[in-house]
């Protein structure tokens, strides 16, 4: 009977420990990184709160921010001269560890092409198909101020023409055909997309996504 109550004492004190162990796990609280498309040199703010034992790598390494261990939570500015990837990793002695990843694009002294795509099965991109057309928004944050546009062109393989509204602009995006209707605006904000349904395509049966390709510069004399 002792031993039957001894067994039984260790299957619970098991199952207890077992039962503690996610709360144990690290955990990534917040980890923002804001913005994350700038021009070379510009300023990016780091903020992250965690659960357990972090460290963060920048790679390549930035002097606003020391690879290694750092506080629970806490900030940092970096202003990087390239693309970086910041990693936050978290352990704890007992459970999983968890890691974080962030990338910072940088527009260097000539232009970059960024993906812009607004998918129909996301509500906050206010997607709509009537009348013969098709649309959605892109909603372009975490851009900086002097991140701004030279060109807009088709993405390769889309032979569907747009109607694209941004920054107060209006203009066509054909295939072939780039589009300097918004250079100068900032990229930041919303890019309201329109397309007409092709003779043999239905609301149910169109692809699920909107896409274009935006051509950035960095605007000489803003900060």
């Amino acid at each position: 009977m002792k031993q039957k109550l001894n067994w039984l004492a260790s299957l619970f004190s098991i199952v207890i420990l077992m039962s503690l162990f996610p709360a144990c796990t690290a955990q990534v609280k917040s980890f923002l990184v804001v913005p994350r498309h700038i021009c070379r040199g510009g300023r990016v703010d780091v903020q992250w709160d965690v659960l357990g034992s972090p460290s963060i790598e920048a790679t390549p390494p930035n002097s606003g921010i020391k690879n290694g261990p750092v506080a629970s939570e806490g900030h940092a500015t970096i202003t990087p001269t390239a693309t970086t990837q910041l990693r936050l990793h978290v352990a704890r002695l007992i459970g999983d560890s968890t890691t974080s990843t962030q990338e910072i694009e940088v527009v260097t002294d000539g232009q970059e092409s960024e993906v812009m795509t607004a998918s129909l099965s996301d509500a906050k991109a206010f997607p709509g198909c009537g009348d013969g057309k098709v649309w959605a928004t892109i909603h372009a944050e975490r851009f900086a101020s002097n991140v701004k546009v030279a060109i807009v062109t088709s993405h390769p393989g889309d032979s569907r023409i747009y109607e694209v509204m941004h920054s107060g602009v209006n203009a066509k995006v054909e295939p072939a055909k780039p589009s300097t209707a918004f250079a100068g605006t900032l990229i930041a904000g919303d890019w309201a997309l329109t397309v007409a349904l092709a003779a043999d395509q239905t609301c149910e049966t169109i692809q699920h996504n909107l896409v274009i390709d935006v051509t950035t510069q960095c605007a000489e004399g803003v900060p």
